[in-house]
C-alpha cells in the first residue's frame, strides 16, 4: 500500500502508434505492447475528442517520485483533430481508461510483463514474452483481498519504513476494492519488499499489496520500466 512515508510526434511517430496499436474497433492484445511517455500534462477523455468530457487530468511526471508518466496503449483513432491514443489509467476505479491526443507524448515499447496468480501464489515476470522470473510471493488476506485485472507500473519507490528502510515498491495503478485509505495513503496497491513483515512467502496475509523478496524488489525497481503492464488474476 501507499504510505505517507513513500517519497509522494512528429509525422514518423504518429505512423508508428498507427502501426502499432489495435484500433479502438478491434478486440483488446492480452497485453499492451506500446505506451505513450507523456511529456506534457494532459487530459484523458471518454472519446477521441477535444469536446468530450473530460475523465481525468493526467500529469507527465509520476505524483510520489516525478518520474516520467508511461501509459499502456490499447487503442488508437486519428479523427479530424489529430491522432489519439486509448490509454489505461492510474485511478479508481479500478480498470478506468480514456483517449490522449498522441502529441502529448512519444511511443514506447513495452518490452515486460508481469502476471499474479493469486491462487498459487506466484509471480512470473516476462521479457518479450520470455519467461525470466517465476517467484512465490505473499498476495492479500480473505479479507483485504488484492484486486484483480489489468494494470500498469506507475513508478518505482524507495519504502524508506520501519520494517524496510532500503527496500523498493513498484506502485500500481490498482487499487483496494476494501480500503479506501491505508496508512496515509488513498488504498493503493503494490508490488513491494517484504522487509521484516510477518506472513510468509506464499501466504494470503498482505492488506492487498503484493509482497516480494527483498532482492526480487529490488531486480525489479532495476529492470521492470514504468509503463508496465502487470495483469492479477
Amino acid at each position: 500500500m501507499q504510505t505517507a512515508r513513500l517519497p509522494q510526434l512528429s509525422i514518423i511517430v504518429i505512423a508508428a502508434i498507427a502501426l502499432a496499436l489495435p484500433t479502438a474497433a478491434a478486440a483488446e492484445p492480452p497485453t499492451p505492447t506500446r505506451g505513450i511517455a507523456l511529456t506534457v500534462d494532459t487530459i484523458a477523455r471518454q472519446s477521441p475528442s477535444a469536446d468530450a468530457k473530460a475523465v481525468a487530468r493526467v500529469p507527465a511526471l509520476t505524483p510520489l517520485t516525478g518520474q516520467r508518466m508511461v501509459l499502456p496503449g490499447i487503442g488508437r483513432r486519428t479523427t479530424e483533430s489529430g491522432s489519439w491514443i486509448r490509454v489505461s489509467l492510474g485511478i479508481r476505479p479500478n480498470g478506468s481508461t480514456g483517449w490522449v491526443p498522441a502529441k502529448a507524448g512519444k511511443l514506447v515499447p513495452l518490452d515486460w510483463s508481469i502476471r499474479v496468480d493469486l491462487a498459487r501464489r506466484q509471480l512470473v515476470v516476462r521479457h518479450h514474452w520470455r519467461v525470466v522470473k517465476r517467484i512465490t510471493v505473499v498476495v492479500g488476506a480473505e479479507s483485504t483481498p488484492s484486486p484483480t485485472g489489468r494494470f500498469f507500473v506507475v513508478e518505482h519507490v524507495r519504502l524508506g519504513t520501519s520494517w524496510s528502510p532500503n527496500g523498493w515498491a513498484l506502485a500500481l495503478s490498482a487499487f483496494s476494492n476494501i480500503l479506501r485509505h491505508y496508512d496515509g495513503g488513498e488504498g493503493q496497491v503494490a508490488l513491494h519488499a517484504r522487509g521484516t513483515l510477518r506472513g510468509a512467502l506464499g501466504s494470503a496475509s498482505s492488506h492487498g499489496c503484493v509482497r516480494l523478496p527483498d532482492a526480487i524488489a529490488a531486480w525489479l525497481a532495476r529492470w521492470v520500466p514504468n509503463g508496465t503492464p502487470v495483469r492479477i488474476f
